[in-house]
This record gives structure tokens, sequence and C-alpha cells, in this order.
């Protein structure tokens, strides 16, 4: 069907040259409908199908059935990941889906090698823990003495871990914050995301976090990062990105190339902090920050509707995987049971 609709746009461009350009600008409008992140996953998997088939003599653009089952079978004999398969998969219906041949992946049996190979690769899930109130105390108390709140380095990891735990933010929102992004009020501080995983038509989202009496006050800390790096008037500043040591003058810099700090330097100095205050840094990665925060406010009654527009979750099963209940809480079911 959806190559009938192909064939008939093609001719209506070649027909009436008015309608040229609209006709043929469809597919890029088609393609706006995934993220550019999406599009470049796709793509890259999409040419490993193509020089896999090339490599074979057999047509990539339209491939058949049996040339695409062939294909996914060959990775799960690799024992490629679920995520690995399930992307080689979608790569190759999106491209057979914006051009103009027949879908192969429409197939019955390709969705049913798709379930089989699932279950081949499922592994199970090793979910990393939750970062606690009690975790993040700590952390301020061994790098946010008096003696180091001149030191940029130590106020980074202060205000970067409390902001993420209380925005139950996602790495990718966490690093792309800019300094425009930030407005502070006199209880509490609005941060903007301008794009998230789930912001598929990038409207935003402003999440609020109050100011608390604290040591642990991500609003205090953050409003004192920002003035130590210098960049608290410079709207298109990334926040948390590379520091350089001075030797000469004992200090710590912001670097100006203004580029957000890596995933894996985040994760650097999440480990070396835990480490420092005596946890296993195998337990714990930067989505335990975002996990943390909304275990902790499960834990403390915020309601449900609260939980999950802070958090920006569509469903609710997105909302509870975040969330790792207490043994208490858990025990609770048994013990209102009246047995």
């Amino acid at each position: 069907a959806s190559s009938q609709v192909w064939t008939e746009i093609q001719q209506l461009r070649l027909r009436d040259g008015r309608l040229s350009s609209a006709a043929s600008d469809i597919p890029r409008i088609i393609k706006k409908g995934k993220s550019d992140n999406s599009n470049r996953v796709y793509d890259a998997y999409f040419k490993k199908f193509q020089h896999w088939c090339s490599s074979l003599s057999v047509s990539s653009m339209p491939a058949s059935v049996s040339t695409v089952a062939v294909y996914l079978s060959s990775l799960v004999q690799k024992s490629v990941s679920e995520s690995v398969l399930s992307t080689n998969f979608y790569s190759i219906k999106w491209h057979h889906d914006i051009s103009l041949c027949a879908n192969p992946c429409d197939s019955k049996i390709l969705h049913l090698l798709m379930e089989g190979g699932k279950r081949i690769l499922s592994k199970p899930i090793n979910k990393k823990e939750p970062i606690t109130p009690e975790i993040l105390k700590k952390i301020v108390e061994k790098y946010g003495q008096d003696a180091n709140k001149n030191n940029l380095s130590h106020v980074r990891i202060c205000s970067m871990f409390l902001l993420g735990f209380s925005g139950f933010l996602r790495f990718s929102e966490l690093s792309k914050l800019k300094v425009k992004n930030i407005s502070f009020h006199e209880l509490h501080m609005s941060v903007h995301i301008e794009g998230s995983k789930t912001d598929v038509y990038r409207r935003g989202n402003n999440v609020l976090i109050a100011r608390t009496s604290k040591d642990t006050c991500p609003v205090y800390w953050l409003k004192l990062y920002l003035d130590l790096a210098g960049i608290s008037k410079r709207p298109e500043d990334f926040i948390f990105r590379s520091i350089r040591y001075f030797k000469s003058s004992d200090s710590y810099k912001l670097c100006s190339c203004n580029r957000p700090i890596s995933y894996t330097r985040a994760r650097e100095l999440l480990r070396d902090a835990l480490a420092s205050v005596g946890l296993d840094t195998k337990c714990f990665g930067l989505h335990s920050l975002r996990s943390g925060g909304a275990t902790s406010a499960a834990e403390n009654n915020v309601s449900d509707r609260l939980l999950k527009l802070h958090g920006r979750w569509k469903s609710d099963l997105s909302r509870d995987n975040y969330i790792k209940d207490s043994t208490s809480n858990q025990l609770s079911v048994t013990k209102k049971l009246n047995i």
C-alpha cells in the first residue's frame, strides 16, 4: 500500500511542475518525525545492512523478506544484544518506510523472528542502585566544607549531583543545561529543559526546585557554582563543562571551549565521589541520581501526578521503573492483609 502511495506521489510530481518541490520534500519532512540522533543511528545501522547485502550481491533496497530474515538470524547467531537486534530491524523498516519500496519488515515471519531473537538474546537487567539523600550528605560533607567553597572542582561535584538528584534529570538533560535555562527566585529556582527524551515536539519543560535550609540545598550550590565559575551572566554558556587546574594560582577554572561535559567524565566524577565516601562504585551510575530522586520522593509520599510531572515521564510504567521500594514498604503489603 505504501509503495502505491509513493508511486502516485511521483506521478503527481512529474505531471505538474508546480507540485514538484512539495512532493520531493515529503521524505525529508517524514524523516523529521524522528530525532536527529535516531536518524543518525538508523542511517549507520542501515549502511551496515547495505554492506552485508553488497557482499552477497543481493538487493538492500528494496530488500526481500528472505534477505532481511537471514540477516537478522545472522545477528542472533553472533549473540548481539537485544537492543542491537531491534535497532537493526527498525533501521531497515524505517528506510523502507521513507523510500519508494514495499516494506519487507511488514512480513509476519520477520515479526515472529524478532520475538524469538529477543527471547534468545534477552539477559537479566542489572539495575543500578539509587543514590540516597544520605549518600549526597556524605559527598557534600566531603567536598563542600567551608575550606573547599572556593574550589571550583569540588563545588561542581556538589552542585551537579544535587541538581541531578533534585530535578530527576537524565544525564542528557543535565549536560545540556545553559545559564539561560536557570532562573533564581526567592523560594526556588526554575530549570528549563529545552528538549528531552520524552519531549518529542521540543516544547520544553520547567522543573521547579525549592530552596532548603539544609547543607545539601541544590539552589545554594548551583548559585555558588555559577558565581565561582564566572558564568552567571553569560546566557549561552553550558553550565557543566571541562575544568582546568592552574598550578601558578593553585586554582581551577572552566575551559574556554563552551562544550558540555562528556558522559564518561561525569561518570568518573560520580564514581570518584562515591569511592571517597566508602561506597562500591559498581552499584551506581549517572542514572542513579534520577532514580534516587524519584525513589526518595515516592518514599516521602509525593503524589504520583507530581512525581510524573517533575520527572517528565510519559507513562506510569516508565515512572515506576525508576522507583525502588524500600523493604519496609514492600513488607507493608503483607502486614495489611490481616493474617
